[in-house]
């Protein structure tokens, strides 16, 4: 069986996992908010906004039936804990919805 020749790697080379951790430590240091999506306060909120609004609310608007997976802040908060937290700022919504519709929306500076 052929073997793969060496491969030539400056010394300067990061490999996959190396360059992966690098990024994920930058998005802590950049946005720190984004472990607040584990605390348990941010769990009770999310479970109560399903609660009272089960189905996606876009969908409601067009006139479709579909089960909420995401709770979405209809105001990005951007580090503020209390409108991070906030029930009035939850909007309940399907994951397709929030994926395209809402993050298009808020890489255009709508949301």
């Amino acid at each position: 069986m052929p073997t793969r020749p060496p491969l030539f790697r400056p010394s300067q080379y990061k490999g996959k996992q190396q360059r992966d951790r690098e990024h994920d430590a930058k998005r802590r240091e950049a946005k720190p908010w984004r472990a607040w999506y584990k605390r348990p306060a941010w769990q009770a909120a999310r479970e109560a906004q399903f609660n009272r609004q089960p189905l996606c609310e876009r969908c409601l608007a067009e006139g479709r039936l579909e089960p909420a997976t995401v709770v979405n802040h209809r105001k990005p908060h951007h580090g503020d804990w209390s409108l991070f937290i906030d029930p009035a700022n939850h909007e309940s919504t399907c994951k397709p919805h929030h994926d395209r519709d809402i993050q298009r929306e808020e890489r255009r500076g709508a949301g």
